[in-house]
């Protein structure tokens, strides 16, 4: 049984940024494909679903919006786990039905839970979007404030903190999501970047690491240094840790930072800042 759809403005390539004209989108087309051979998957045990691995499309022909289509697929082969379609649409656009698509989607018959743990991490750490860097500055903001004691009236630093956007020109600005939300964020820079304070030639340093206040205690510090590590490419690591932060002093001297005092500052008056530096091939704990 084919699922019939009508294109709409949303199935468009103009809508799907798949192309400039207001016709069916391609990726609209091949998803409305894909579900007709979920539709046509044959019964599976109560703990199994079927995920797509391989989509062969030819789009033949554009449907204009207000056309019917009507997507079909149908099991032509089946090897174990693996399950190959044949589909075809037509639409409707005044004339009958036309072929517009034709080709084979193949899926692989999976169990359920163990698929999703192992592609579902509990965090999810990334680049940000440039959409999400304001939110970054926001987090930056209220962690420290919380964290660290800053001021609500810092309205100087705050404004440092907020400038994500313009930080990211020139770092790399990941983010900390855990279920869709942004739940921490650290920002790193090579020597001679504007963000970088303290690196110096052939060193890659690391700012702004901030958890948010309510997923304090819970693993995303550590996940997100490691992630600083990962992406360090056998570079040496550099940080500044705010004199009195002991927490954060301990998980660095636990993946292999070492106190360098002849490099301390004070970027203002009151505000110590103690340097630590993580060699190439330092050790984890």
């Amino acid at each position: 049984m084919p699922r019939s759809h009508v294109v709409t403005s949303a199935d468009t390539a103009i809508a799907l940024g798949s192309g400039d004209v207001p016709v069916l989108a391609t990726p609209r087309l091949i998803a409305w494909l894909e579900a007709a051979t979920v539709d046509a998957c044959p019964e599976l045990g109560a703990d199994e679903t079927s995920v797509g691995t391989r989509v062969d499309i030819e789009h033949l022909a554009a449907t204009p919006l207000g056309a019917r289509v009507d997507a079909h697929a149908e099991v032509v082969h089946r090897d174990g786990r693996l399950l190959r379609f044949a589909v075809t649409a037509h639409h409707d656009a005044g004339q009958g039905h036309v072929l517009i698509a034709q080709g084979q989607v193949t899926r692989v018959v999976v169990r359920r839970a163990p698929f999703l743990e192992r592609t579902t991490p509990s965090l999810l750490i990334r680049e940000a979007l440039p959409e999400e860097l304001p939110a970054v500055g926001e987090l930056r903001v209220e962690a420290y404030i919380a964290g660290y004691g800053m001021a609500t009236e810092e309205v100087g630093y705050a404004a440092v903190l907020r400038d994500a956007p313009v930080q990211a020109a020139d770092a790399e600005v990941l983010v900390a999501l855990r279920e869709g939300e942004l739940v921490g964020t650290v920002a790193i820079a090579r020597a001679g970047a504007r963000l970088a304070e303290v690196a110096q030639p052939g060193e890659v340093e690391f700012r702004f690491m901030a958890v948010a206040p309510h997923a304090w205690r819970q693993g995303i510090a550590q996940a997100l240094l490691e992630a600083v590590i990962a992406r360090a490419d056998d570079t040496s690591l550099v940080c500044s840790v705010i004199e009195g932060n002991e927490p954060a002093a301990r998980l660095y001297r636990a993946y292999g930072f070492t106190p360098i005092p002849s490099r301390d500052h004070e970027p203002a008056p009151g505000v110590r800042l103690r340097v630590f530096v993580r060699p190439p091939g330092a050790g984890r704990p």
